[in-house]
């Protein structure tokens, strides 16, 4: 291909740094997503249940940058849910609506989180606050990160104690 500034060549292949080992070529290309990572992981059973009812799994599967504050088992027992009952427990839409409170648009790592301190918009659209407390990060003051940045294919997992609820800012009673 002729350009006017030099000449250019059309390539069929991915060109990665000489930096760039065989096994770190082989890992990015098996990374796992979100979800497949949640369905392997065995502490996320009553997670991907609800992710399942609201159909997210595909989302949360495909292509993108996302960030999930992902309950466990322990989280949704807080609650009396797991995975047999939390599908009678809530609508589709509501189930819905509750897992995209627990999610990002993007890709936030904890050291991004530690820079968005404040309010935060969630990914059904409402707000949650990510604050920092001896050295560990909570969303809406009761959900603590437990297990940050665990690494995905499409964003990032940061492990949670308890599911976090809305809405936010909370009103004193």
């Amino acid at each position: 291909l002729a350009a006017t500034n030099g000449v250019a060549h059309a390539i069929d292949a991915v060109i990665l740094p000489p930096s760039m080992s065989e096994a770190a070529e082989d890992e990015m290309m098996d990374a796992k997503s979100i979800a497949e990572i949640a369905v392997e992981d065995g502490r996320f059973t009553t997670l991907v249940a609800a992710l399942d009812a609201a159909g997210l799994v595909e989302t949360l599967s495909s292509d993108g940058e996302y960030t999930v504050f992902a309950p466990t088992d322990d989280a949704f027992a807080k609650l009396g849910l797991d995975a047999n009952n939390i599908t009678g427990a809530f609508s589709k839409a509501e189930l819905t609506d509750i897992l995209l409170y627990h999610a990002l648009s993007g890709e936030v790592n904890s050291d991004k989180a530690l820079a968005l301190l404040g309010d935060v918009t969630m990914a059904n659209g409402q707000i949650a606050g990510l604050k920092a407390f001896d050295g560990s990060i909570f969303v809406n003051d009761d959900s603590k990160v437990i297990i940050p940045d665990v690494s995905a294919a499409n964003g990032v997992i940061h492990v949670v104690d308890t599911v976090v609820l809305g809405p936010w800012p909370r009103i004193a009673e």
